[in-house]
């Protein structure tokens, strides 16, 4: 029971880091350029989570795994980071998490999809209240579409990356539960992703700016804790209450908007914390209304 308890505290940690995330990049990247500062971040995060596990035996890993979930892993990352320090403004940072955190209620229509989890019609009325919530994030007059188009043209690639994200997650979710067979390929994935960044830092001729010691600090820390966030996830989900930390998931929207409001020092809208509940209300239908299809396994 103890170590239960442990390893719940653990998941619950790893889901408070990840919430923290947005912002922190954030403000990584204002001070630096946006491609150094998530390739400094993330090689940090790499390194750390390289050092805790083992590195993985490629040639036993499966194929589909390796290469189809592994391209997604790094494709999401990728897409998500450069979405975030893209972003113009604070506002820019709160609706790119909310668009981010569409992932677990599509999660469930693509497990649904693939046959993982069974389909109720409560999975559509709870992924319809996601959706009107992230609309109401975006644009409180939710029904005036030409004002919401407006708002999506002021940063297209920023929104448009958040939502591909969002997208491939779930694809990355679904497909690891069917493919991987017990492999952990993720501290290879995670490198694979620095490298990327890095990658595309020099391709794009980001300027690099040599960071204060003051900065690096904090590169280093939030690096590592991302790295002991992904670890500590994988050990959770194992030995802790594995319904706490999946039930804790579906809150992250409202979380995320209330680290950035401490970080970033900006306060959302009532609108815009009616959204955040909307969606994770619609998360939590989308949870409650389905079940594992046991015929699949």
């Amino acid at each position: 029971m103890v170590i239960r308890k442990k390893y719940t505290g653990l998941g619950l940690l790893s889901i408070l880091i990840w919430a923290s995330l947005v912002s922190i990049v954030k403000l990584v990247t204002d001070m630096l350029t946006p491609l150094s500062g998530i390739a400094l971040i993330y090689s940090f995060s790499a390194f750390t989570i390289l050092v805790i596990n083992q590195f993985p035996t490629i040639s036993e890993i499966p194929k589909a795994y390796l290469y189809g979930c592994g391209a997604l892993f790094v494709a999401y990352e990728v897409l998500f980071l450069i979405a975030i320090a893209l972003s113009h403004n604070y506002e820019d940072v709160l609706i790119i998490a909310m668009i981010n955190y569409l992932w677990p209620p599509i999660t469930i229509l693509f497990a649904i999809l693939a046959r993982q989890l069974t389909f109720h019609w409560m999975v559509i009325l709870g992924f319809f209240i996601s959706v009107v919530g992230l609309l109401l994030v975006v644009n409180p007059r939710i029904l005036e579409i030409s004002t919401f188009i407006d708002i999506l043209l002021r940063n297209p690639k920023a929104y448009g990356f958040a939502f591909l994200g969002a997208l491939l997650w779930p694809c990355y979710s679904v497909l690891t539960k069917k493919y991987a067979q017990g492999f952990n390929a993720v501290p290879l994935f995670f490198l694979i992703t620095a490298l990327t960044l890095w990658c595309l830092h020099f391709i794009f001729d980001d300027v690099f700016i040599m960071p204060s010691w003051r900065l690096w600090i904090v590169i280093i820390v939030v690096g590592g804790l991302i790295g002991i966030a992904y670890n500590n996830w994988n050990q959770s989900i194992q030995f802790g209450n594995i319904q706490i930390l999946i039930l804790a998931t579906y809150f992250m929207p409202i979380l995320s908007s209330f680290m950035t409001m401490l970080i970033l020092n900006v306060i959302p809208s009532v609108y815009f914390w009616f959204g955040s509940l909307l969606v994770s209300i619609g998360a939590l239908i989308c949870w409650k209304f389905t079940r594992v299809n046991n015929q699949a396994l």
